[in-house]
């Protein structure tokens, strides 16, 4: 299976901190080097100026940041765009394509800053070295689109597949209509060009779900010819470390307006207003039915901060995440989609009440796994979907095992013991205490007291557990905390435990500060001393759109479900999903997009549920 790749055999017998990332082979080390790269500027700057072509200037990262894995992200990159031949003809054709990150002197030159460039992106120069294009914030990577991006003649056509093959071409449309069922052509004998159809073949059962039968066309077609710009490609995404297989790079038809992303928006955001509601929902469900493997689990996302040992507890985590997203979506979906959500929902719920796929001894992304099943079991029993006793009987063991890992001073933790997380707990055990679960009191009440414990006055938490408070302590700024007080506050006004004017502010406050959690966004880890990151951006976002939708004020909960719903319209990928960080992957971002979604449905449509 294509996740060992990255999670590693292992059977721990105590929590491990080790990080197993992937080696590329000699095959897939060879990505992007279709593309003759330059990598000295002055020969740069000559080129251009001799022959009149424009620099392509590729930024894979930037001094001075602390981007988490630069390596992995830079591979998305040299095994999506700069694999396609497409691209790789028109950079070596039409421009002096340029592959380093700037120098000190040169990010002052072009402003090339942390956070006000996200990496990666890129710089197109003409022969006077002025900055003709900008594109950063890149995490979709769609090859017409960037295609287009890169043109040199507006009219040229750019194409991800090879012409002049009637069959090939006609696949490459039903892929790109989401047409997955249908088969792809494989390549005779001897037949050039093997390595595209075997490359879209696997894609086709990737889409399918059957991941492992893709493994193998991945492997044929690295093999079929050796020096392929496709054959690297497809080597790095039978190792598991492609862009396609992360789900990082789609293939999806666009509508027009979402052609200017990079143009008209930041990176690979839609322009705004490209997306309506019901599209949002119908390219989010469409690419989560894409990315569940045939056993019901997401695997997009790679997120090993906690080491290797944590990601079968984050993939569970997302699965559950992916399952209560198309949850909501059933009544949302046109009628041919909804046999198909029923099936990865009951899918996605036999992958996270089947124990092997969870790991007990990991200590690190344990929280995100127990508790994110209790919110999914919960929801199953609430929508009467699937065997209601099967339900009543997991959930009540789900709850257990959440209420097991409590720590002895009464929080939970995630890495590290903290607030938010015990928030997340706390939240998920009313969840269960309303689908009909038996929560253990005295557990309950040492939770609620270690939260409390951690919060200040105003209504602010610290990143971290542990402080002794007291009325006389000094309170933090709001903005500093102003993403994890959602579901901290959430949780204390859902046990009664802070009053409702205390809630309604701590859901104004949030707002207030969103542009502290728009410096993090898709910024692969903390931004500053204030501890935002973009793998929070989205936990962040929904806490806040389901505090919202529980507001008892009515004419409040209306007008602030309306600013936070203007918030993730204006958020939507070029192709309608949605990402936060490339570690915790567009799984993962875009079912909290449609869970915040649903939320301030919610909000508009009904009054507080306390």
């Amino acid at each position: 299976m294509l996740a060992t790749l990255v999670c590693a055999k292992q059977d721990p017998a105590e929590n491990l901190n080790r990080k197993i990332r992937v080696t590329p082979s000699q095959t897939a080390a060879r990505i992007g080097t279709g593309v003759v790269w330059e990598s000295n500027w002055d020969v740069t700057i000559t080129k251009s100026r001799d022959t009149g072509k424009p620099i392509f200037w590729y930024v894979p990262t930037l001094p001075g940041t602390f981007t988490d894995r630069k390596k992995e992200i830079d591979r998305y990159m040299l095994a999506g765009p700069f694999s396609w031949p497409a691209i790789v003809n028109e950079l070596n054709r039409n421009y002096v394509p340029y592959r380093k990150p700037p120098t000190k002197e040169q990010a002052a030159t072009f402003e090339l800053k942390p956070y006000k460039f996200v990496e990666p992106g890129f710089l197109i120069l003409d022969s006077s070295q002025q900055v003709t294009r900008r594109v950063d914030h890149l995490t979709t990577l769609h090859p017409i689109w960037l295609a287009s991006l890169i043109a040199v003649n507006n009219d040229a056509a750019i194409e991800t597949a090879a012409t002049d093959r009637i069959e090939l071409d006609a696949a490459w449309r039903e892929f790109r209509n989401g047409n997955f069922a249908a088969t792809a052509p494989l390549p005779k004998e001897n037949e050039l060009m093997g390595t595209e159809k075997l490359l879209l073949a696997g894609m086709f059962e990737f889409r399918r779900g059957e991941h492992a039968a893709a493994k193998i066309l991945w492997e044929q077609a690295s093999r079929a010819e050796p020096d392929s710009p496709l054959a690297w490609k497809a080597a790095a995404e039978a190792e598991g470390f492609g862009p396609f297989v992360r789900g990082m790079e789609v293939h999806s038809d666009l509508p027009e307006a979402a052609m200017l992303a990079g143009i008209k928006s930041s990176g690979s955001a839609a322009p705004e207003g490209t997306y309506d509601e019901p599209a949002l929902w119908h390219c989010g469900v469409n690419f989560l039915l894409g990315m569940q493997r045939a056993d019901g689990g997401f695997f997009d996302s790679d997120y090993d901060f906690g080491g290797f040992d944590s990601l079968p507890n984050v993939h569970a985590a997302v699965t559950s995440l992916c399952g209560m997203a198309l949850l909501g979506a059933r009544d949302r979906v046109k009628n041919g989609l909804r046999d198909r959500v029923d099936s990865a929902i009951q899918r996605a719920a036999s992958y996270v009440l089947d124990e092997k796929n969870h790991n007990p001894k990991d200590r690190d992304e344990i929280l995100w796994s127990y508790a994110y099943r209790v919110r999914f079991l919960s929801r199953l029993l609430a929508s009467d979907f699937g065997d209601r006793m099967l339900l009543v009987t997991k959930l009540q063991y789900a709850v257990e095992a959440l209420e097991s890992i409590q720590l002895k001073n009464g929080g939970w933790y995630h890495e590290y013991a903290n607030p938010f997380v015990t928030g997340t707990a706390l939240g998920a055990l009313n969840e269960a205490q309303m689908a009909g679960a038996k929560i253990n009191s005295e557990k309950l009440e040492s939770g609620l007291k270690a939260l409390l414990r951690d919060r200040f006055p105003n209504g602010a938490y610290p990143y971290g557990s542990g402080r002794a408070n007291s009325e006389a302590a000094e309170s933090p700024s709001h903005a500093a905390s102003a993403g994890r007080m959602a579901i901290c506050e959430l949780a204390l006004w859902q046990w009664k435990k802070i009053t409702d004017e205390q809630f309604q502010q701590a859901a104004q406050i949030s707002l207030d500060n969103q542009r502290f959690l728009d410096v993090a966004y898709k910024y692969d880890n903390h931004t500053s001393t204030m501890a935002y990151g973009g793998f929070f951006f989205w936990y962040d976002m929904q806490a806040r759109a389901e505090m919202i939708s529980q507001l008892p004020d009515s004419e409040l909960r209306k007008k602030l479900a309306a600013a936070q719903h203007a918030i993730v319209m204006k958020l939507p990928e070029v192709d309608g999903c949605f990402v936060d960080s490339h570690e915790l992957g567009r799984c993962y971002g875009t079912a909290m997009a449609l869970l915040s979604l649903n939320d301030l449905r919610k909000a508009s449509e009904t009054g507080s549920s306390r």
